[in-house]
C-alpha cells in the first residue's frame, strides 16, 4: 500500500515540476498531419479559384466605366466647344499635321509642327510635361486632365508604349478617334475644315470611336489606326474590343455615348455608297455633309 502511494506521489512531482518548469506534461504532443496540411492547402487554393474571376471581373468593370467616363466627358467638351463656336465642330486632326496655306490647322486634339504630332508618351517630347501638349489641342480649355484622353486598357498596348520612331502610334494623344466626315476626309478649303453640328443628317451619326488594332488580325492595322487623330470610316480598321468581344462604345453628334457591336460597325461602314438610311444613301459612319452620298 505504501508503495503504490510512494509511486503516484512520484508521478505527481514530476508532472506538478514540469508544469512549473514551462514544459509539457505529455511526452507526445500532436500536430498537423501531412493529409490535414494537404486538406487545408486545397481548400485555400479553391477559394482562390473562386475570388480571382470575380476580383477580374471586377477590375474590367472599372476599366470599362473609366473608358466610358472618358467618352462622355469628351461629349461635353465637344458641346462646350460648340457652344463657344456657333455650332462649328473642330477641326477632327486630319492627316497628321495638316496644313492650310502653309500654317498648320488646330484640331481637337493637338496642333502639330514640323517636328510632327507632339507625343506626351513614354519616351516621348512631352512626357514630362503632358499639359504642354494637350494645350496645343482646341478641346484642351474644356477638358484639361491628359487622362481624359486616355482608355486604361488601351495604354498597356505595345504601340502606345513605344515612340513612332521605334515603330510605335503617330498620335499618343488620344485612344479616341475623330470622324473625318468632318472636314470632307481631307477636304483642306477655308469651307471644309470644319463644318456645323446641323449639317449632321442625324445626332445619331457617329462621331468619335475606339479603333481596333487587331480588327483584321492580331497586330492589324496595329498603329495605323493612330497614324492621325481622325479616321476614315472603314471596317478594316473597326471599333475597339478592349472591353467586349462584341464591340466598343462610341460618342454621337447627339454628345450620348452608345455601345455599337463589331457586326453593326461594319454593316454600317460597308454598305453600298449611297444606299444608306440617311438622306442621299447616307450612313452614321459617312455622313460628309461635303457630299450627296456622305462619302
Amino acid at each position: 500500500m505504501n508503495t503504490v502511494r510512494k509511486t503516484v506521489s512520484g508521478a505527481s512531482l514530476q508532472v506538478t515540476k514540469a508544469r512549473e518548469a514551462g514544459q509539457p506534461a505529455s511526452r507526445n504532443p500532436r500536430g498537423f498531419t501531412l493529409i490535414e496540411l494537404l486538406v487545408v492547402i486545397a481548400i485555400i487554393a479553391i477559394l482562390a479559384a473562386l475570388l480571382l474571376p470575380a476580383l477580374a471581373s471586377a477590375r474590367d468593370k472599372a476599366m470599362r466605366t473609366a473608358c466610358v467616363s472618358n467618352q462622355k466627358q469628351e461629349g461635353l467638351a465637344f458641346n462646350m466647344y460648340a457652344n463657344d463656336f456657333i455650332d462649328w465642330f473642330a477641326f477632327p486632326n486630319w492627316d497628321g499635321g495638316s496644313t492650310y496655306s502653309g500654317q498648320y490647322v488646330p484640331g481637337w486634339l493637338y496642333t502639330a509642327s514640323g517636328s510632327g504630332i507632339p507625343d506626351p508618351g513614354p519616351g516621348g517630347v512631352y512626357q514630362s510635361n503632358q499639359a504642354a501638349a494637350y494645350k496645343t489641342g482646341l478641346w484642351y480649355t474644356y477638358m484639361p486632365n491628359p487622362k481624359t484622353y486616355l482608355c486604361p486598357v488601351d495604354i498597356k498596348s505595345p504601340t502606345y508604349l513605344k515612340p513612332y520612331s521605334q515603330g510605335g502610334r503617330a498620335n499618343r494623344m488620344s485612344s479616341y478617334v475623330m470622324n473625318g466626315a468632318i472636314n470632307g476626309y481631307g477636304e483642306q478649303t477655308p469651307q471644309k475644315i470644319s463644318c456645323k453640328i446641323s449639317a449632321a443628317w442625324s445626332p445619331m451619326c457617329w462621331l468619335q470611336w475606339e479603333p481596333d488594332e487587331n480588327n483584321v488580325a492580331p497586330g492589324t492595322p496595329g498603329a495605323f489606326d493612330f497614324n492621325d487623330a481622325a479616321n476614315f470610316p472603314r471596317d478594316d480598321e473597326g471599333i475597339g474590343r478592349l472591353h467586349s468581344k462584341k464591340g466598343g462604345s462610341l460618342l454621337a453628334v447627339g454628345a450620348h455615348v452608345q455601345f455599337v457591336t463589331r457586326a453593326q460597325f461594319r454593316t454600317d461602314c460597308d454598305a453600298p455608297q449611297g444606299r444608306g438610311p440617311g438622306p442621299g444613301g447616307k450612313t452614321f459612319t459617312h455622313w460628309s455633309p461635303f457630299s450627296k452620298d456622305g462619302w
